[in-house]
């Protein structure tokens, strides 16, 4: 029997687990349960700050937090989209920081088929490793440390 990753054929591998699913416009990013701190609902938009895709959310002094959202291809969005209105910190990450969805759902005990991605189609920085089909819908897998690395650095 060959390699798939040799022959091009997708490998697949049955994973039972809690997960969290992550929305924003057509993105889908699934990741671990284990890497969602906290999730809140937001009733106003965060400001842009001087630094291009890094909005605030706060009027206080030193306690504002910083607030990222991306675009289907996983950039920063450089203007806050008026329907995202879930927020999402990750553990190991700065808490300062979070990241803007328009649904966050939680999967518990939930088993999934992940189809690993050639290393060509992972994106930038290979955030994205497999891809499962919730609802008929693909969703990409990554993890909080490669969405939002401990060496970002994002002003607060």
């Amino acid at each position: 029997m060959s390699d798939p990753s040799q022959t091009g054929q997708a490998r697949t591998m049955k994973m039972r687990g809690d997960f969290v699913l992550l929305r924003a416009d057509t993105l889908r990013l699934l990741i671990p349960q284990r890497d969602v701190s906290s999730t809140e609902y937001i009733d106003q938009a965060p400001v842009a700050t001087a630094a291009p895709g890094v909005f605030s959310l706060g009027d206080q002094p030193g306690r504002a937090q910083a607030v990222l959202a991306l675009s289907a291809q996983m950039d920063l969005l450089g203007t806050f989209p008026p329907d995202r209105f879930l927020l999402t910190r990750f553990t190991g990450s700065r808490q300062d920081t979070a990241l803007a969805w328009t649904e966050v759902r939680v999967l518990i005990d939930t088993e999934l088929e992940f189809h690993a991605m050639p290393a060509v189609m992972q994106g930038k920085g290979a955030l994205i490793d497999a891809y499962v089909e919730i609802d008929r819908e693909l969703a990409f897998c990554t993890t909080a440390e490669r969405m939002l690395p401990e060496t970002l650095m994002y002003p607060d």
